[in-house]
């Protein structure tokens, strides 16, 4: 608990042993929803990337007026599928975890009404 405390604390949150439960419940849940979103936004990145990859008409106009553009396409044409399988799959794993905390925390609190 206590590196998990300063690795929130790293973040410029400042938490110790005697704040309440709820409030890191909270951070913790913060931190497992950027870490799903990160993972959607790659993998949508993935997708899209093999969709412009697909089109020629979409490499040439990428690569003369949009070099950044370019370079994040050529970067992810070079990853694997296992990446991309992985990161599903991580995907999953995060959302899974997430709706058992949910349902863990809303179990615990209706049978202590």
């Amino acid at each position: 608990m206590k590196n998990i405390l300063e690795f929130i604390n790293a973040f410029g949150i400042h938490v110790d042993e005697s704040t309440p439960l709820v409030v890191l419940l909270a951070g913790y849940y913060l931190i497992l929803s950027v870490w799903i979103l990160l993972n959607v936004l790659n993998i949508c990145i993935y997708l899209l990337s093999l969709y412009i990859l697909s089109n020629e008409r979409f490499i040439s106009k990428i690569s003369s007026k949009y070099v950044f553009i370019h370079k994040i396409v050529l970067y992810y044409q070079k990853t694997r599928i296992g990446f991309i399988v992985f990161e599903v799959i991580l995907l999953l794993f995060s959302l899974s975890l997430m709706i058992g905390i949910s349902y863990g925390l809303v179990s615990y609190y209706l049978q202590n009404i």
